[in-house]
């Protein structure tokens, strides 16, 4: 009988089963607290103590396979979370890594959401492995999942771990001001608590509470409450002072002269940040180093009409950076290029947010989109503005105002001003804008070389005025096993964001996508996705461009083995005034994680595509792979390799059109959480140039940081045949090293 009540309840009252818990903390002192990857009693004493007893992946809030406790409470200044994770020792995944470095889908974990005002604008989500091995992550309230997630994103806390018996510990001490928070002393959270492993090669995602997967909004879902009394602000002032030195030198006339070394550089700079408040800041910096501490993988652009970006990885980028999020790149940090001064505002208010950043840049890149290429160079000395204010409406709906500025030394500017929002109608359907006009006058200088035109501009900069629009509008409906989307962009021909990344313009572009998703908790299908995307394309004089479809599937398998195939057909396309009719190409990508220690990604393609770089574009038949595998010896070496190939070749004669490949081999070995010592290197056989970059680098929280090494290049400057050439004969040297370290005051 209470079997059948208990179900009517369930069935009449489905909120009943998915409500939140509360959490409300008992203090304790800091003497009580030790981080030694043991839970003690003292620990204990006043803690509560929250279970993850729901599986969300494969099953749909089933009970979990194994069970895991964690121990609650708190300081006047920071929360505790002692966690035992029980399962066999031997069966755990993963491995003493750096930050950021440990891999969700193949290792064991435990992830904490904070979503510290409770309005779901975003999620702060604190992880470690069960090594002790750090993550950190911020996700949005977004539709588009690229605009979801910030890796970039970093917090201090601390972690300690063991393996025990029956499973390991793991333990977190979370400084209360490391994240943004609303003012006052008594604080009411919302979080929760998830657990990832593999049992049997399935991988297995359990939380604290249950999760609706007809729910799109996931940052939305964390709603259990962490109850905390007579807290004590700490406000932070902080200090980042760094010293650098680089010696580098070339071969200078000769291919077997000496390498000449020029003198040694250094370099001295200083960061400021100061907390007005527990959710508001400012941060200014002053010649700060924004290098890039390890080369970014090499991509392959040889048939690429268009500029590449590349993913943000400078600390100063972080806080509150998400609010310059936009749709489309209306903002791209990266084209802060080498700032002589920095300075950045950011306040998070209850149901709002604001940032102001300010930069004087003295080497401003330069990008002019095009309707079928991109321009770009680097100018000088520019004067950098970005400002957004957001306001929330509710949980699943928010607005804002934008606009960015950069004014050039040389004379001319960008300006860029906007609105956008997002809007959620019965949790599944989901509305997104962004409206945006740019106003640009060039500098008069020689930054780009061409003697193209648009509109009746020339490309090359000589001091035109010129104005431009940018619409994006998404509509889209998700349930549990049904995704639909409408996307429309609009970028007109003038359109220019100096302080953005947008290639490609003169477009109105729109796509209608459906696709279904299903999970199963059987031996050989664990999740079924298939999905079907067209696409259609004209530009502002309403001359098509382009019209494809994309059809997709994939299957997650045994030994978390994914597998998709997705079939591109173009049924036309029209690039520099050629028309090109009915082609298409097939890729299939194999990645899996068949054991603990070993990894690998393969992706392969074959089918037609255009010479996009061509003097006369033409197609020809397309053959690439990119492979990649990683292995793990023991808990501290890692050794990965990749290979990515690419090969067009003629209609006619079979003959290549462009035929190459870039390998890259990396070792590293991690004494322990903050100390690493890693080897790259690289060969693109493109154009015959080798890279090789050893790094000592020792990185105990996200801004202290030491590091040594150097970059060994074989570019070619001189006039020799090609059989001459030996592409591992290293003709241009650097050595650096850094030293920064992250003061509180």
């Amino acid at each position: 009988m209470r079997e059948i009540i208990f179900l009517i309840l369930i069935l009449l009252f489905p909120n009943f089963c998915f409500a939140q818990k509360e959490f409300n903390l008992t203090k304790s002192t800091d003497n009580d607290i030790i981080l030694d990857g043991i839970i003690s009693e003292d620990e204990k004493r006043n803690s509560k103590i929250a279970t993850l007893d729901y599986e969300q992946e494969p099953g749909d809030n089933t009970p979990t396979k194994l069970k895991s406790e964690v121990y609650i409470t708190y300081t006047d200044t920071y929360i505790y979370f002692g966690v035992k994770a029980y399962g066999n020792p031997e069966n755990i995944r993963g491995q003493v890594k750096p930050r950021d470095q440990a891999e969700y889908e193949n290792e064991d974990m435990i992830f904490l959401r904070f979503d510290p005002f409770g309005d779901s604008r975003s999620n702060y989500i604190l992880g470690s492995n069960a090594f002790g091995s750090q993550v950190d992550l911020r996700v949005k309230n977004a539709i588009n999942e690229a605009d979801t997630y910030d890796s970039a994103y970093n917090a201090v806390f601390e972690t300690m771990s063991s393996i025990v018996d029956d499973g390991y510990i793991l333990e977190f001490k979370v400084p209360i001001n490391s994240l943004p928070y609303p003012p006052g002393k008594n604080q009411i959270w919302n979080f929760n608590i998830s657990r990832v492993f593999t049992l049997d090669g399935t991988f297995y995602r359990s939380q604290t509470q249950p999760y609706d997967r007809s729910d799109p909004c996931w940052v939305c879902q964390v709603t259990d409450k962490l109850i905390m009394k007579d807290i004590v602000y700490s406000g932070k002032t902080e200090l980042l002072p760094y010293i650098s030195s680089n010696i580098s030198g070339q071969r200078q006339t000769g291919y077997n002269d000496p390498i000449e070394y020029g003198k040694v550089k250094g370099e001295v700079g200083i960061g400021l940040n100061y907390d007005f408040s527990p959710s508001s800041s400012v941060e200014a910096t002053i010649n700060p180093d924004f290098s890039q501490v390890e080369a970014d993988e090499t991509q392959i652009d040889i048939n690429s009409s268009f500029a590449l970006d590349y993913p943000e990885l400078r600390p100063f980028f972080n806080k509150g950076m998400d609010l310059l999020k936009f749709m489309d790149r209306g903002f791209y940090s990266r084209t802060i290029n080498s700032p002589s001064f920095a300075s950045k505002f950011v306040n998070l208010g209850k149901n709002s947010g604001t940032i102001l950043l300010n930069a004087v840049d003295d080497v401003s890149p330069y990008l002019i989109g095009g309707e079928d290429k991109s321009y770009n160079g680097n100018g000088g000395v520019s004067y950098v503005n970005a400002f957004r204010h957001q306001r929330l409406i509710n949980k699943g709906s928010k607005y804002g105002i934008f606009t960015t500025n950069r004014f050039y030394k040389e004379g001319g500017y960008g300006n860029l001003i906007g609105i956008d929002g997002l809007f959620t109608f019965k949790t599944i359907w989901r509305f997104q804008f962004e409206f945006s006009k740019s106003y640009n006058k060039e500098p008069i200088a020689n930054w780009v070389e061409s003697e193209e035109t648009f509109l009746d501009k020339t490309v090359k900069l000589d001091g035109e005025k010129f104005k431009g629009s940018a619409s994006y509008i998404r509509l889209s409906r998700n349930t549990e096993h049904w995704n639909t989307s409408i996307f429309y962009k609009g970028i007109s021909p003038g359109f220019r964001a100096d302080v953005g990344f947008v290639p490609r313009i003169n477009r109105k572009y729109g796509t209608l996508y459906h696709g279904y998703t299903s999970f199963f908790d059987k031996k050989y299908l664990k999740e079924f996705n298939a999905s079907l995307k067209g696409d259609i394309n004209y530009n502002y004089d309403n001359k098509l461009k382009t019209k494809n479809f994309d059809f997709n599937i994939s299957v997650k398998t045994f030994g978390k083995t994914e597998i998709g195939y997705v079939y591109e057909y173009n049924l036309f396309r029209k690039y520099l005034n050629i028309d090109f009719r009915n082609y298409g190409k097939s890729s299939i990508e194999i990645r899996g994680f068949p054991t603990d220690n070993l990894s690998f990604d393969f992706e392969g393609k074959v089918g037609k595509e255009i010479a996009f770089n061509e003097e006369i574009p033409r197609i020809g038949k397309e053959k690439s792979i990119f492979f990649s595998i990683a292995y793990k010896l023991g808990n501290n070496i890692n050794l990965s390799s990749s290979i990515n190939y690419s090969r067009l070749e003629s209609l006619e004669n079979n003959k290549a059109i462009y035929d190459g490949y870039i390998s890259r081999l990396s070792f590293s070995y991690q004494f322990n959480n903050d100390l690493s010592l890693r080897l790259v290197s690289e060969y693109n056989k493109f154009n015959d140039t080798f890279l090789f970059q050893p790094l000592l680098k020792w990185n105990p929280n996200p801004s202290t940081v030491f590091y040594i090494g150097g970059i060994q290049n074989s570019i070619h400057n001189f006039d020799l045949e090609p059989e001459d050439l030996d592409p591992f004969r290293v003709n241009k040297s650097q050595f650096f090293l850094k030293f920064q370290y992250l003061i509180g005051i």
